[in-house]
């Protein structure tokens, strides 16, 4: 356990929820350079998430740069793990926060979608269960809530309206959302609607809101395809066209597809 690299997640990491839940407890593993080993059962375990929920939220830290696999990145022999690096320069800025030798990337090949790594046994011991509950004490926003970060009605448009960078938005969406429909085409309608969704509230003019709100989506088994329909039809695939029409978008905001079902 690093105390460093914790106080350091506390400070520094921008979101909240899941993803600074499972950044605390991979920092909880790490030595003093920011390096762990745990398995994803672990992590889900730890962080009180399905294996497939801990999978997408550590997807998403790699894909957003804070975090890499420094090792066993297939998986190695069966009952390896992968090694996790922690990245520190992303957490400060400051380039003397990387360790000796290490060079960060913003990403690695897993952000592409490859499935994660087999269980295996962690060399270090896995306690520190009461960090977590210190975590979990915290106010943050659960799978259960609605995205607390749209509540409230639109805040007053700023003078001049930045352009929506359509294709980044894409980016996130991939990345957070890897089993959804890719986007192949982007126009017409679609491109109205996301243009729509950015201009008409101000807090939306922000990529790291939108980096947020897949990432809230993808903690929805309903969004995410784990859901079976009652009538024997194929689990729901979401896409980022259905997402921003101006209905979903809303009932996702509002946390229709969080909610267990009955």
């Amino acid at each position: 356990m690093s105390i460093r690299i914790m106080a350091m997640v506390w400070d520094a990491y921008p979101s909240g929820g899941s993803d600074l839940l499972a950044l605390l407890a991979l920092a909880d593993w790490s030595d003093d350079e920011g390096r762990c080993w745990p398995s994803m059962s672990s992590i889900a375990t730890k962080t009180r998430l399905s294996r497939s929920q801990a999978q997408r939220v550590v997807h998403g830290l790699i894909g957003a740069g804070f975090l890499e696999v420094i090792g066993n990145e297939e998986g190695g022999k069966p009952g390896a793990t992968r090694q996790y690096q922690i990245n520190l320069r992303a957490l400060t800025g400051r380039t003397d926060a990387t360790p000796t030798g290490r060079t960060h990337a913003t990403g690695s090949a897993d952000a592409t979608g490859r499935t994660h790594a087999q269980d295996g046994s962690h060399p270090c011991g896995e306690t520190g269960r009461t960090h977590a509950t210190q975590t979990i004490s915290e106010p943050s926003r659960t799978v259960s809530e609605p995205m607390s970060i749209d509540i409230g009605g639109a805040q007053a448009k700023p003078a001049h309206i930045p352009d929506c960078p359509h294709q980044q938005i894409i980016d996130l969406y991939h990345q957070a959302l890897p089993t959804g429909t890719r986007v192949r085409v982007w126009n017409g309608t679609r491109v109205k609607h996301l243009q729509a969704r950015w201009r008409e509230d101000a807090k939306r003019q922000d990529i790291e809101w939108w980096r947020r709100f897949f990432a809230y989506c993808a903690q929805s088994e309903f969004l995410t395809g784990q859901t079976q329909p009652a009538n024997g039809r194929d689990p729901f695939v979401v896409s980022l066209d259905w997402l921003v029409s101006p209905q979903n978008f809303a009932k996702c905001i509002e946390g229709k597809y969080h909610r267990s079902a009955a």
